[in-house]
């Protein structure tokens, strides 16, 4: 399948009466889904950890959390049927006084981030983790049949910098692993490792910094990442420490994160630079404090979920401070639907054409939100339409949907678009347009499984 996408205009060839708009995700009514306060543990949870949805629908969480009266990281655990309503479940992985307990790591994790590997053949590695950890505190791997008992690899730790920062960790496609972690002790910008094999790693190389926009209060707390289509995405945390604070390693100020993406892993953009893509509740609510968001989403048939640890305190107010009734912290999620970052919008009539692209199936579908009507035609390289293609033959859409398949009328097939170099042409009046998509019905429903518009070459490849 080919997608389309607004993360910015590199696949438009001209557009002329759209305005590009990052759409928020909403958070969920129902917020928090999980609170801090367990007899076990400090009155303090952070999402310096992972939540997944396991193919057969299991959903399990883990955050990092201090022992009670140790002071020392450790990770817990919590499964839930639908992602909604949780529970710590307790296990032997982590034992205090020979009694069972909900922590399954306890070696000083920081930035834990966890990856169901369904590419995995070996049943003790399905789970993958990497963290800081100790003796070394250094960035170390683990694996897992279950999720609750770690194995360490062979050879840790695996990158030699402490993250003391939450991490991003993926499987591409291509089956190479990758780490976002801060390229140096207390450094907080964004530096990327990469492995074949989860056990040698590259160095480090920072593929964000911050830009000229930014005022100087701004840094780069961590990363969480995931594939999407030949793009990655991720949650920035933006660190904005107090002007007040004029400590060299800054500890005051507050998390709230930004969407960014690439398409090469290196080249990183922040989709709206200063935006906030989950913004921080209104005073007293229980996310008032700072949001931190987990290692990555959690990708659903028709909806992404954005799971983040929120505080009613801001960074470096010491756990002392909170001494009311109400939990200190919280885990809570937004939601946006497949391809909805960003969207065009024609609030009057608006038009656009798309770079040349080829597709093996040719039927074709529009993610968009139309109040108005949106029309496409199929023009070839020139810009010139197709016959039986034509916008005067086109079937308006009307109405908010993911998928709505473009119609012609009078037309006898696409079975002469295979593999034929066109582009799209559409025409819209009050609509809201996400994503272009070239493929069968069951391909655009694997809504993270896409290529982009291509170089030339790249099509006589798969022919040779």
């Amino acid at each position: 399948m080919i997608k389309i996408l607004f993360f910015d205009y590199k696949h438009i060839e001209i557009i002329e009466g759209f305005k590009r708009n990052i759409e928020p995700p909403k958070k969920y009514g129902g917020n928090p889904v999980f609170v801090s306060g367990h007899p076990l543990e400090e009155n303090w949870i952070s999402l310096y950890g992972s939540v997944i949805r396991k193919p057969d629908g299991c959903w399990q969480m883990w955050y990092t959390t201090m022992m009670n009266n140790k002071k020392n990281l450790v990770l817990g655990y919590a499964e839930s049927e639908d992602g909604i309503h949780w529970k710590r479940i307790e296990n032997d992985a982590v034992k205090i006084n020979e009694t069972r307990t909900h922590f399954v790591f306890d070696r000083e994790p920081h930035g834990a981030a966890i990856i169901y590997d369904e590419q995995e053949t070996r049943e003790n590695w399905k789970y993958k983790m990497i963290c800081g950890a100790s003796l070394s505190g250094c960035i170390s791997v683990f694996h897992s049949r279950d999720g609750i008992h770690w194995i360490p690899a062979q050879k840790n730790p695996v990158i030699g910098t402490n993250p003391d920062c939450p991490m991003g960790f993926l499987r591409l496609p291509s089956d190479k692993y990758v780490a976002y972690h801060r390229p140096v002790f207390g450094d907080r910008r964004i530096a990327r490792s990469e492995s074949w094999d989860f056990i040698n790693w590259s160095d480090a190389k920072t593929v964000i910094d911050q830009s000229p926009l930014d005022p100087p209060q701004t840094q780069f707390y961590g990363m969480g990442a995931a594939s999407y289509g030949e793009y990655e995405i991720g949650t920035l945390w933006i660190y904005h420490t107090d002007h007040n604070d004029f400590g060299f390693w800054k500890m005051e100020g507050y998390q709230e994160p930004e969407l960014v993406y690439t398409r090469t892993g290196y080249a990183w953009h922040r989709i709206e630079i200063n935006m906030p893509w989950i913004k921080r509740g209104e005073k007293g609510a229980w996310d008032c404090g700072q949001i931190q968001p987990a290692s990555a989403p959690v990708f659903l048939e028709d909806e992404i979920r954005v799971y983040y640890a929120g505080t009613r305190t801001t960074h470096g107010k010491s756990l002392e401070t909170w001494n009311t009734s109400e939990p200190r912290c919280g885990i809570g999620f937004v939601s946006i639907k497949p391809d909805r970052f960003a969207g065009l919008v024609a609030s009057d009539k608006g038009i656009l054409l798309t770079r040349p692209f080829w597709s093996e199936v040719p039927q074709f579908f529009v993610n968009a939100n139309i109040e108005g009507f949106l029309c496409v035609e199929i023009t070839d390289v020139s810009g010139k339409p197709v016959p039986g293609f034509e916008l005067e033959n086109a079937i308006p859409m009307k109405g908010d949907s993911l998928y709505h398949p473009c119609r012609w009328k009078n037309n006898t097939g696409t079975s002469g678009l295979v593999n034929k170099d066109i582009r799209f042409k559409v025409v819209a009046n009050n609509a809201k347009v996400y994503s272009l998509m070239a493929g069968s019905e069951k391909d655009v429903a694997k809504y993270r499984d896409f290529r982009v518009t291509y170089f030339p070459f790249e099509r006589e490849k798969n022919f040779i």
